[in-house]
């Protein structure tokens, strides 16, 4: 099968898997991606065409000529051009795929399925150890023959890519792939549960749970780090969460409001890229979180509304493996 030929052996069918405003943007960048090629291609034809007359003009009586076009910038040069035209196809896949892992908060592999939609190039003919000197005639002959033929498959190969009809149906075909059968709000979820899962166990000391549950307060003995450097600027002391804390603020926040990676958004003294001189925070805008404190050996305790609320939040949020 050729090149172009699993390409146009693709069926395209209305995707009931992703929602009208999905199926919209993908819609967009079809429509750019489709409109490039050609018009790119147009851009290519005009550069020869001026390229050739210039030739026509001040070859005919110099061996040795400079052109009024120069071919070191783009708008002058039809191999840049054609690099667009291949490079377009990573941009279109690149798109679509970024678009809804942020969309959904789902890690996808772009590389992988640039792989998968974008056929590989020929593989050039190697020389045997020792190169010609351990050749014979009619194997030296053999070789050259294979690498023109190779030139010629890689020509043919480089002229398909400027033309490959990809179509955004084949991308999210690839990202369903890799969701492993679980829709984007699955595969989601499963993510969000599997980083606060591990960031609650320590994985060199047989998966022990790295927090405490006293009562209704939930304590981080290594929950973050304390600055306490008086020769600095700010003699104060100064406290930064770790990253493992700043996950189960991301928990936090969806366990009050449903809604994913908002930690920043409840807490933004503590998600912060600067270090806060405060070490404690009354929540007054949560209905289940009553007070976050730091201390200077690194614990964090976070105090809930009740013990229940603590108990649900970890079993739910802490204590739960994705299988």
């Amino acid at each position: 099968m050729g090149i172009m030929d699993k390409f146009s052996a693709v069926e395209i069918k209305t995707d009931n898997r992703i929602s009208e405003a999905d199926r919209a943007f993908c819609q967009r960048q079809q429509d750019a991606f489709d409109k490039s090629g050609p018009a790119l291609q147009r851009i290519a034809d005009v550069m020869m065409s001026a390229q050739s007359e210039q030739r026509g003009i001040l070859a005919a009586s110099q061996e040795f000529y400079n052109s009024y076009i120069t071919t070191d910038s783009f708008c002058c040069n039809e191999d840049a051009v054609y690099k667009a035209m291949t490079e377009r196809n990573k941009t279109f896949i690149f798109a679509i795929v970024g678009y809804f892992a942020k969309s959904y908060k789902v890690e996808l592999d772009k590389r992988e399925i640039m792989e998968h939609l974008i056929p590989a190039a020929p593989q050039e003919p190697k020389l045997p150890w020792g190169g010609y000197r351990n050749m014979t005639d009619d194997e030296i002959d053999t070789f050259k023959k294979e690498l023109n033929d190779h030139k010629a498959k890689v020509c043919e190969y480089e002229k398909c890519l400027r033309s490959l009809p990809l179509r955004y149906e084949q991308v999210v075909d690839e990202i369903f792939v890799q969701l492993g059968g679980f829709s984007f709000q699955e595969q989601s979820m499963n993510e969000f549960l599997d980083r606060t899962w591990k960031c609650c166990l320590s994985s060199w000391n047989g998966d022990k749970e790295t927090f405490e549950i006293k009562n209704d307060v939930l304590r981080l003995p290594n929950g973050c780090h304390c600055d306490e450097n008086k020769w600095m600027t700010y003699p104060e002391p100064r406290y930064e969460l770790t990253d493992d804390s700043k996950t189960l603020l991301d928990a936090l926040a969806y366990f009050e409001c449903g809604r994913m990676d908002e930690g920043r958004l409840w807490f933004p003294d503590l998600c912060g890229y600067s270090k806060t001189t405060e070490n404690f925070f009354e929540i007054h805008n949560m209905g289940k979180i009553k007070s976050i404190k730091l201390f200077k050996n690194g614990r964090v305790d976070i105090k809930f509304r009740n013990a229940t609320y603590l108990q649900e939040f970890a079993e739910q949020y802490m204590r739960r493996r994705v299988s």
